[in-house]
């Protein structure tokens, strides 16, 4: 079973030099290079000039690299983007199915031209508008490189003209829309719980921890980090514990001897096991098994480069 580990997303500004040489050590699956909000307008070509340089450095610690591109300036964003080391992009923005079709044919031409494998790059996109959530459907598979969607809700207030309080969730609809379209299509959604989602800030890790297990219990797969005191917290909501890998491994055991026994469902600690049951154990133990594997992975990489986090 394949599983998608990329629980963590931590953003960076390209232009803040420090953030970038120090990213990696973070312990995020993934990191992503800013173009976008994180770069003031003046700034904007010469930020492209620094985002070859940082790729390989930013994946030392074994995280996957990605850029968020500008959409005014997609091209001209893709061709400073695409370089070998780098696993996908980020795009923002995104109203239409065309415009990821549009990306999907730039960077395409831009593998086949930098010798990079054919349809290697990921699409991660960011929808920040009434009509982006509308069609989202057509949005995430218009393309296979999509692999993750989310929702930029800072921006989708604005655009909505909305100020968002602490107190109310204006986005229920929109994030459950996002969670159930985007499982549908077999991509994964990613974003934070209310109100962190909208005001997102630094708070203590406790809290962070708290509303990312939120975010997980909605659907969601993963958290676009714009702070790197949210990865830690964020990684442990959207990991298996050991007592719930425990529960499954006895569910699966349970549900096994009552098929050799002849029935397909099963009782176990006052709770009925059938089939639907004994399957979801199956996800959570494949995902317990993948975050170990992706974690060792960034612990050996780590290791290597001689960081800490």
């Amino acid at each position: 079973m394949a599983i998608l580990v990329r629980r963590s997303n931590l953003m960076v500004p390209i232009t803040d030099a420090e953030l970038v040489n120090h990213a990696w050590r973070h312990n995020a699956d993934a990191i992503t290079l800013d173009l976008e909000d994180g770069v003031a307008a003046a700034r904007k070509a010469e930020a492209r000039g620094l985002v070859k340089a940082a790729i390989v450095p930013a994946g030392r610690g074994a995280a996957e690299v990605f850029v968020r591109v500008n959409k005014s300036s997609l091209q001209a964003d893709l061709e400073a983007s695409v370089w070998p080391g780098l696993r996908g992009i980020m795009l923002s923005q995104v109203e239409s199915a065309a415009e990821v079709t549009e990306a999907a044919e730039i960077v395409t031409a831009l593998e086949r031209q930098r010798g990079m494998i054919a349809g290697s790059l990921g699409f991660i996109v960011l929808l920040e508008s009434a009509r982006g959530v509308w069609d989202i459907r057509a949005i995430i598979t218009a393309s296979p490189r999509v692999t993750q969607v989310g929702l930029d809700e800072s921006d989708l207030a604005h655009a909505l003209g909305i100020v968002p309080l602490p107190e109310y969730d204006p986005f229920v609809y929109a994030r459950g829309r996002l969670a159930v379209e985007a499982t549908a299509a077999k991509v994964n959604p990613v974003g934070m719980a209310y109100p962190l989602s909208a005001l997102p800030r630094e708070m203590p890790e406790s809290e962070v921890h708290t509303l990312a297990t939120k975010a997980r219990n909605l659907g969601m797969k993963g958290v676009i980090c714009p702070h790197p005191g949210w990865v830690r917290p964020v990684n442990a909501a959207f990991t298996p514990t050991a007592e719930l890998v425990a529960w499954n491994q006895r569910v699966r055991e349970a549900f096994a001897a009552g098929v050799a026994a002849g029935t397909a469902a099963v009782p176990l600690d006052g709770k009925m096991i059938d089939v639907p049951v004994d399957e979801w154990a199956i996800v959570v133990l494949a995902t317990a098994e993948a975050c170990a594997a992706r974690d060792a992975a960034k612990r050996a990489a780590l290791a290597t480069s001689g960081g800490r986090h």
